[in-house]
């Protein structure tokens, strides 16, 4: 049986391929109507106003498959990784305690103006607790919140062990995660060098500083791993007064995909789109904000980065 993302993945494509498609034969019909009297000026009217719901679509279909994309990569590093590893880290005779906090920024769907979904950034709260226990993870979300923190707050528990040499067998590992509404998040693995930091800090007795936010997969050897829908998520964390943004290595530039009308005939509107290599820190600042975006390998250079002294 094909993996869910695989199919997600190849249905995202179809449907992709269909859009582009229906989109030429629209742009072709309303060619073949320009010999037309002008009393088709309705239908035309009709024709442009479908080609730029499709064209919306399409970029929403575009960017949803590189979200998906970046996620199918990263669980197939941890599903070989885990398929490999025997955890044998030595026993604790006691387990640790200790509390953190840090923010974690995601990516969520709203409804646009024209009722076509669109991608926002959202800034959630994680408040982790450690306890004596059985070396169990216990993920609560308030309210509730479709996010998949599981596979990597594993990972980050692994990684915490190796940088602390400490074992959490004895440990019961609960992170709260809080938000301001009910929402639907489309890439938890995003999370995963947040949650590590919040881990270090509290097995360290130590503090992240809340202006500094970050994205990022944490991989088992504490490399920081690629993530989409960087534009959203530094536009949240603009708007939410952060003053650096951490993003992996190489991610300080994103692709967006803009639109271009032009007008080959009279009552005639075709859209476009083409992809665009931007700065983000510029985009951000076009926006009337000043945020730094400052690129990360490992989870060593984040942790640094982001503890405050004292």
């Amino acid at each position: 049986m094909e993996p869910p993302l695989d199919n997600t993945k190849k249905t995202l494509k179809t449907a992709l391929i269909i859009s582009i498609l229906v989109n030429i034969l629209l742009a072709s019909v309303v060619l073949s109507n320009l010999d037309r009297p002008k009393t088709q000026s309705d239908q035309y009217e009709s024709l442009i106003f479908q080609n730029q719901n499709l064209t919306k679509t399409i970029n929403s279909m575009k960017q949803e498959l590189t979200l998906l994309e970046n996620q199918l990569s990263y669980y197939k590093s941890q599903a070989d990784y885990y398929s490999r590893l025997s955890r044998s880290n030595g026993t604790a005779n006691f387990g640790i305690s200790g509390k953190s906090q840090i923010n974690i920024v995601a990516v969520r769907t709203v409804s646009g103006s024209m009722g076509e979904l669109v991608y926002e950034g959202i800034i959630m709260t994680v408040h982790l607790e450690l306890r004596e226990g059985e070396g169990r993870l216990l993920i609560n979300t308030e309210p509730k919140i479709g996010i998949d923190l599981q596979t990597s707050a594993n990972t980050a528990i692994l990684v915490a062990e190796e940088l602390t040499n400490q074992s959490l067998k004895t440990t019961d590992v609960i992170l709260t995660v809080i938000a301001d509404s009910e929402t639907e998040i489309l890439d938890g693995p995003s999370a995963g060098a947040a949650l590590t930091v919040a881990l270090l800090a509290a097995i360290n007795d130590e503090t992240a500083d809340p202006s500094i936010l970050m994205t990022g997969t944490i991989n088992p050897d504490g490399s920081i791993g690629k993530v989409g829908g960087l534009i959203e998520k530094a536009l949240a964390s603009a708007r939410f007064d952060a003053k650096q943004f951490l993003v992996p290595y190489e991610q300080s530039v994103a692709v967006v995909y803009k639109t271009e009308e032009t007008h080959p005939a009279p009552g005639l509107t075709i859209i476009t789109t083409k992809p665009e290599l931007i700065d983000i820190e510029d985009y951000i600042r076009d926006e009337g904000y000043e945020l730094d975006i400052i690129e990360v390998n490992n989870i060593v250079e984040v942790y640094d980065s982001v503890i405050l002294e004292g």
